[in-house]
């Protein structure tokens, strides 16, 4: 997906934008010192700072600068509609480094402000979808298709609407919300295709289990939880997860006849379920007690990256939950 046109969220202010640029140094990394004007100016300029810091590329600095403002107590009089705009600013900046998780965080924070406002105008919309958008990109990466295919429609409705309220500013938008569903749509189809591959060939390695040598039986095992695994991720990312969860139980039962004690194949393999189970809605507690079960046997094995991963679904989990709550409630 591309990355978010953050300047078509952008709110507006009652400064002109052309004064705004004049006060801000082309080559400033902190908040320019303003000369006396009102305080609701002098806090406009400090968005068009974080502005013209993000559209140059200088992304590296706007991080500070935003988190000056949305966390220093002598901004608070800065209006809600602005922070939540400063805060997708700030999610989108964390996806460009891939911290997903702190995206989320980023996303939550912009919709707990955005819920109490009343008045759902053209720039709240386009701050809702702008992160309706950017939430579509963090599920993709993390490959949750599904999810972020919902998030693109919503996304892409919005920005339909306010395309007929104004062409120029949210129109190259719209285009990328109808792209990102395009390709994800693309992806679905192949990710069928690629099924149907490694279903014949759970058939195929299913079949050469019994054919008395113990060496073919073996191999034919291994490649048979491997296949088994890649059906249960792909329809892990297709958002299927009672299916998903009975590849990677059948993967774990085949490899119980490989390996008898718990190892690295069996930790990916367990994490992978209890991704599963947590898309099932009568199953996320099982889900949350498998992944806190795992973090001994990742931490044994010094599996750095899985350890990371357990943490991160299970301190993660609420918050994805709690966006789902606050979007329900804005919508």
């Amino acid at each position: 997906m591309k990355p978010l046109l953050i300047e078509a969220s952008f709110p507006k202010l009652k400064i002109d934008l052309a004064v705004a640029a004049e006060l801000l140094q082309p080559t400033a990394t902190s908040l320019p010192t303003l000369p006396e004007m009102s305080r609701e100016a002098a806090l406009e300029v400090r968005l068009c700072h974080v502005l013209h810091l993000l559209t140059s590329g200088r992304s590296d600095e706007a991080a500070p600068l935003i988190d000056t403002l949305v966390f220093d107590e002598s901004y608070s009089d800065m209006p809600t509609l602005h922070v939540s705009w400063l805060w997708l600013a700030r999610m989108t900046i964390f996806i460009a480094n891939s911290d997903y998780m702190l995206a989320l965080g980023a996303a939550e924070n912009a919709l707990l402000r955005m819920a109490d406002i009343t008045s759902k105008k053209e720039d709240f919309l386009a701050i809702l979808a702008s992160l309706l958008y950017n939430l579509a990109a963090v599920h993709n990466s993390l490959g949750d298709n599904a999810r972020a295919k919902k998030e693109l429609t919503k996304s892409q409705k919005l920005f339909e609407r306010l395309v007929k309220k104004n062409e120029r500013r949210f129109s190259p938008m719209l285009l990328y919300a109808v792209e990102a569903s395009t390709s994800i749509i693309t992806s679905k189809a192949q990710l069928m295709e690629v099924l149907k591959h490694y279903d014949d060939e759970v058939k195929l390695y299913t079949s050469m289990l019994n054919n008395g040598d113990s060496k073919k039986t073996r191999e034919a095992l291994n490649n048979l939880v491997n296949s088994l695994k890649k059906e249960g991720d792909i329809m892990l990312e297709m958002g299927n997860g009672r299916n998903a969860a009975k590849y990677y139980t059948k993967a774990l039962r085949y490899q119980k006849k490989v390996s008898t004690h718990m190892g690295h194949k069996e930790l990916v393999l367990s994490i992978g379920l209890a991704k599963a189970l947590g898309k099932v809605a009568n199953r996320r507690e099982s889900a949350d007690q498998l992944l806190e079960s795992l973090q001994p046997l990742a931490k044994r094995l010094n599996a750095t990256n899985e350890q990371i991963e357990i943490e991160n679904l299970l301190n993660n989990k609420n918050k994805n939950t709690n966006i789902m709550s606050l979007l329900k409630g804005i919508f």
